[in-house]
């Protein structure tokens, strides 16, 4: 068991926006990680493509993620399920931060 305090996770700047993984390999987890994003109003990640499942969790702000070319809109108390293989997109359509959980499967072996 590991408790982690979230304020001390080191934060990883890019294209204007923020990235911590909140937990992974580095803490003992083997079959997910859990990230923390955050996006400044106006702000976007390029489209990627990740070969685990992703569950999304919205936890401020409102967006729009595309998921192979189907958009959907986001906002807080929301959960978006993205299958494995799955392309997506991420754009804060807000005007406050568009804060997100991603808890990201691994691919193994």
């Amino acid at each position: 068991m590991k408790l982690i305090d979230n304020a001390e996770v080191q934060k990883f700047h890019f294209l204007g926006n923020y990235q911590q993984t909140l937990a992974g390999a580095d803490q003992g987890l083997k079959t997910f990680e859990v990230w923390r994003v955050n996006l400044a109003p106006g702000n976007e990640i390029p489209e990627i493509r990740h070969e685990g499942e992703v569950a999304a969790l919205t936890l401020q702000g409102t967006g729009r993620m595309v998921v192979d070319d189907e958009k959907v809109e986001i906002r807080p108390d929301t959960t978006l399920v993205i299958p494995a293989g799955a392309s997506r997109q991420v754009v804060n359509t807000g005007k406050e931060d568009l804060v997100l959980l991603l808890i990201r499967g691994l691919v193994t072996g």
